[in-house]
């Protein structure tokens, strides 16, 4: 398995994610030079390079776009350090869900 992150996730969200998930693979769509895909692309192209999940900010994606190969868990904060208080719920979640699924991680944030 490995897990792809969405332009709108920060990519120096990679590497503690990827040590949550005891090592699986995490790229981010930035890497593969996808910033400029469309939603149907980069779910197309995520699932032909083999990414069983994607990371988004994007609360509506899962709804908008579906692709039964493919699994995408929204999480509704893209600072880091919300990303980073949340990897155990993300981690749990990536790990149940099931291909052409979806979820969404509510972070603990302070709005203020």
């Amino acid at each position: 398995m490995k897990v792809l992150l969405d332009v709108g996730v920060s990519p120096r969200s990679r590497l503690p994610l990827q040590a949550a998930l005891d090592d699986t693979p995490v790229e981010s769509a930035v890497y593969h030079r996808w910033r400029s895909l469309g939603d149907a692309e980069l779910l197309a192209e995520a699932s032909a390079e083999g990414f069983p999940v994607l990371v988004t900010t994007d609360k509506r994606l899962a709804e908008q776009q579906r692709h039964p190969g493919l699994a995408v868990l929204a999480v509704d904060d893209n600072r880091l350090s919300s990303l980073r208080e949340a990897l155990p719920d993300i981690a749990r979640a990536i790990h149940s869900l099931a291909p052409g699924g979806h979820a969404l991680i509510t972070t603990n944030s302070d709005q203020s």
